[in-house]
């Protein structure tokens, strides 16, 4: 069975959308932008009310019909667990683990997933050298292989379907 892994913010949800509404001088051309250190403790709200990408579930539905098995590997603290897994409900997301962690490529050695996808250049520079990485467009990882501009034109069902 194939696995694969998607990040939760800036990939499947708008998470910089949200605090754009909230942040004076919020840009998503700086990465990571400096945020207070308690800042999404004292905001949670932000992932619950973050959008969910146009075309993101269905397109996360459509490879797990193909016997596909994915995993939501995300750099959230762990006490937003719950509140992961109820976004992800309540925005038709696939029902599947959801894990919080600060070390992504541990979860890519265990699990030896064919594709992750995730924004975050850091996240990509640590785990390139173990699986190809799929990655949404946005202005702070620009120079990445592997971009899409958005979930309508995601190349991982194709490759999921062959």
């Amino acid at each position: 069975m194939s696995v694969y892994l998607f990040d939760v913010d800036n990939t499947l949800a708008d998470t910089s959308g949200e605090i754009k509404k909230r942040v004076a001088n919020f840009s998503d051309s700086i990465y990571p932008f400096p945020l207070p250190p308690d800042f999404f403790e004292l905001n949670p709200d932000v992932f619950l009310s973050a959008t969910a990408f146009a075309g993101a579930a269905e397109q996360l539905h459509s490879i797990v019909q193909t016997g596909s098995k994915i995993l939501y590997v995300t750099a959230r603290a762990p006490w937003f667990d719950s509140l992961t897994r109820h976004w992800l409900r309540l925005n038709g997301f696939p029902e599947a683990p959801v894990i919080c962690t600060a070390n992504k490529r541990t979860i890519v050695e265990q699990y030896r997933p064919v594709y992750m996808v995730d924004d975050a250049p850091h996240e990509i520079d640590r785990v390139k050298d173990l699986v190809p990485c799929l990655v949404p467009a946005k202005p702070y990882n620009e120079g990445y292989m592997n971009r899409f501009e958005d979930w309508s034109s995601f190349p991982l069902l194709q490759k999921a379907a062959q």
